[in-house]
């Protein structure tokens, strides 16, 4: 009552989430708008880490996870070509997702599954290309 919901919450963690904080410049995999949004997430390592513990095994792989959050954006009649597309396609699903029970489990925190799902892949990016990781 006059307090923000959980969903709120996570929604506005998400949109700050992907307002981005500079970005590394990422070689094109396939999936080049989505991985240069993914780039752009601010501290991605221990999100990142968390979110890839609370996903099944099989989704834990770059190509994996991209298809995975593909797939569900496209199915949702998102627009994938551009990194400004995705990132509100993105906060659209995020959303849709608690309203659809798309819900993970993250060190206590609910967040949507889209989130989750990004967030891992973030961090297996950062891994793919910083020393620092491995």
């Amino acid at each position: 009552m006059g307090g923000i919901g959980g969903a709120a919450v996570v929604g506005l963690g998400a949109r700050a989430w992907f307002a981005g904080c500079g970005g590394r410049a990422l070689a094109p995999h396939g999936h080049g708008a989505l991985f240069a949004v993914c780039s752009e997430l601010c501290c991605p390592d221990v999100i990142g880490l968390a979110c890839l513990r609370a996903l099944s095994a099989d989704s834990g792989s770059i190509e994996k996870l991209a298809q995975l959050i593909l797939r569900d954006l496209s199915a949702a009649g998102a627009d994938c070509l551009s990194a400004s597309a995705l990132r509100r396609a993105v906060k659209v699903r995020s959303s849709n997702d608690f309203h659809d029970g798309r819900i993970a489990t993250v060190d206590g925190w609910l967040l949507s599954l889209t989130e989750t799902r990004v967030y891992a892949l973030a961090m297996l990016l950062a891994a793919a290309q910083s020393p620092r990781y491995g």
